[in-house]
């Protein structure tokens, strides 16, 4: 159902994408911070964690089609299968931890996935004219609907795929056992959210391989987007970025004085 949904996409968008009717403020600066370097780095471990986490599962799950895949790395027996499964779980766990501490206290952006009226709105108007009912295109704040929707997406799955996969590794016999019913919903359950999971994330390396979505992709690499990206895609009054080069200095400049301070120096 996944991959039919990002075919038709992909048919409607890959050649055509609507330019926002809405009116915009060009920013007074050229780069704009798009993520920090804590998110960076916790996209694309959380990426990697997620990746093997998938392969071991799928080679879990269908081990003839999936087996193969990971020998070449050193996983081949069961009892490895398992092993990577449940140790990048933990990795996965301690990093998202670490994200909503970041996102929370730090880099205060928990509003850039809080879903809002507005964001309702806008996905109407997206899809009426994606069906070509309407010339009408909004800009987007940071993350639309579509993203805002994949994060709490993924954070339902995750949080049943841990609740349901700490029961089946069980460690040391903590938990009671389940009556057979009850394990089979378990089952049932892990591995629906499991697939959902998957095709939660080939819609995500889809979308950001659209050309559109370039420079958002390029963010997440360096950390910044231009004025200019910026403008075509986004509005002032829905998401309004800080200044990358100033973010940059004030890093540079709180590093130096930390530098200079008594306690550095001791």
């Amino acid at each position: 159902m996944f991959v039919i949904g990002y075919v038709m996409h992909w048919l409607r968008r890959a050649f055509r994408q609507p330019i926002p009717t809405e009116r915009s403020e060009r920013p007074s600066t050229s780069l704009l911070l798009m993520f920090d370097a804590v998110q960076r780095l916790f996209h694309w471990s959380n990426f990697l964690a997620l990746g093997i986490m998938t392969m071991t599962g799928l080679a879990l799950f269908i081990p003839r089609l999936f087996t193969p895949l990971l020998k070449p790395i050193g996983i081949s027996g069961l009892t490895d299968k398992i092993y990577w499964h449940v140790t990048f779980a933990w990795i996965l766990l301690a990093l998202i931890v670490v994200h909503v501490i970041w996102d929370i206290l730090v880099a205060r952006g928990w509003w850039n996935i809080w879903p809002t009226h507005r964001d309702f709105s806008d996905a109407r108007t997206r899809a009426r004219n994606f069906l070509g009912l309407t010339h009408a295109y909004p800009r987007s704040p940071k993350y639309d609907i579509f993203m805002k929707t994949f994060h709490w997406a993924l954070t339902v799955s995750l949080m049943i795929l841990g609740v349901t996969g700490l029961y089946f590794w069980n460690p040391y016999g903590l938990f009671p056992g389940l009556s057979y019913p009850t394990e089979f919903l378990f089952r049932i359950a892990h591995d629906l959210f499991a697939f959902l999971l998957v095709g939660l994330m080939i819609g995500h390396v889809y979308f950001s391989l659209l050309p559109v979505n370039w420079p958002i992709l390029k963010g997440m690499l360096v950390g910044f987007i231009t004025s200019e990206d910026y403008l075509k895609h986004f509005g002032v009054t829905k998401w309004k970025p800080k200044p990358y080069a100033t973010t940059q200095a004030q890093v540079k400049s709180s590093s130096r004085m930390r530098s200079k301070s008594p306690l550095s120096a001791e």
